[in-house]
């Protein structure tokens, strides 16, 4: 397809600390890419594909406030510099932060101290790529720290997912901020899951305001980093309930920014709910989606937002048979789309190699007993 980019990406979720007893999360560790990151970015470029989603391991880089250790990421930009057919879009932040930052997201100094770092890097490599992602996931971040207590700071609740979705936005926002004031040419591949929720089959009108209701929080990130908030129905009395201030949402709107690019993350194992057989949206079942759902999603993103899509995570966790079904369905889908005019710029199949799964932190597996299948 002409001026559609095929990329890959390298699973790079960092969550070090470790005060409740779990194990690191450090995926570049697990699968040991910072030995053998040659090897793997050699594998990704002679695969074909023409980009590649890549993460920065913050907690190593600055591992003291204000004292940055460049020496492993600079070999790995100057491969980049050699090898200009594949092209990074450069993974700021993927989840982790450094271990000095304590209370972690809810740390006043978040947002800047995530933006300060993005300047930095920018300015030491703003010659190897524009392509950047500010945040990796907003949604998925306040689901496992804020919603459900699994990493720090272990907030619970639609309150606690409040609170965190408050400082990654302004973290949004400050690092664009930052990072285009260094290239004002800079593009900004703003990556987060979505969500399909299928409407009930009863007519439940507090079931499908329920649905409603997560559908819409699965936008929340979108909507919050355009100022979109105040005027989100759906949504809006929902955040309000459980914590959301006026101030908040006018900071929000003051400092809006523009969407360069809508990086959509979908798997149809993951990504498509029945909005029955729970209490709780937060519990709705899942059900297998299917190539037909993705291009739902990208319908709902285009006519909402009218800017660019870029599928920046997809992937089928199975056999190598059902894993190249998912490739060529996905991407049968997307060439329809694209030839009724609809801007698909590009696929990234995520992750490149298999990873380990996060529930290696507490599950006292090894490494090997944690491997899932999701990789080319």
């Amino acid at each position: 397809m002409k001026n559609f980019a095929f990329a890959v990406g390298i699973e790079d979720t960092f969550v070090i600390q470790t005060e409740r007893g779990e194990r690191p999360l450090d995926e570049y560790a697990l699968t040991q890419h910072y030995e053998k990151w040659r090897e793997d970015l050699d594998l990704a470029r002679n695969s074909g594909s023409s980009m590649i989603r890549y993460g920065i391991p913050w907690h190593g880089v600055e591992e003291t406030k204000g004292q940055y250790n460049w020496l492993w990421v600079d070999q790995v930009m100057d491969y980049f510099r050699e090898h200009r057919e594949l092209v990074p879009i450069i993974d700021l932040m993927h989840y982790g932060t450094p271990g000095w930052l304590k209370q972690e997201f809810l740390n006043p100094e978040y947002p800047e101290a995530v933006a300060r770092f993005a300047g930095v890097f920018f300015q030491r490599y703003k010659d190897v790529t524009p392509y950047f992602t500010p945040l990796n996931e907003p949604y998925v971040n306040a689901e496992y720290c804020g919603l459900l207590g699994k990493w720090p700071p272990y907030q619970q609740g639609l309150k606690g997912f409040n609170q965190l979705m408050m400082q990654l936005g302004k973290g949004i926002i400050h690092t664009v901020e930052e990072v285009k004031s260094i290239n004002p040419e800079s593009i900004a591949v703003h990556v987060d899951a979505t969500k399909k929720y299928y409407p009930p089959s009863t007519d439940d009108a507090s079931l499908e305001l329920e649905r409603k209701r997560w559908s819409e929080l699965s936008m929340y990130s979108w909507e919050m980093i355009q100022g979109r908030l105040s005027e989100n129905k759906v949504l809006l009395p929902w955040i309000q309930e459980h914590g959301v201030t006026d101030e908040q949402l006018n900071w929000f709107s003051e400092h809006k920014i523009d969407l360069d690019i809508a990086g959509i993350n979908f798997y149809p194992q993951f990504s498509v709910h029945q909005s029955e057989g729970a209490s709780s949206g937060a519990h709705f079942p899942h059900v297998m989606g299917t190539a037909n759902d993705l291009m739902d999603i990208i319908d709902r993103f285009l006519h909402r937002y009218n800017k660019p899509v870029f599928i920046t995570e997809t992937s089928y966790r199975g056999t190598e048979q059902e894993r190249m079904d998912w490739l060529h369905e996905s991407l049968d889908v997307l060439q329809k789309g694209r030839e009724q005019g609809k801007p698909i710029t590009g696929y990234t199949w995520f992750p490149f190699y298999d990873l380990v799964d996060w529930e290696y932190r507490t599950s006292g597996r090894t490494i090997e007993e944690e491997i899932l299948p999701f990789g080319l």
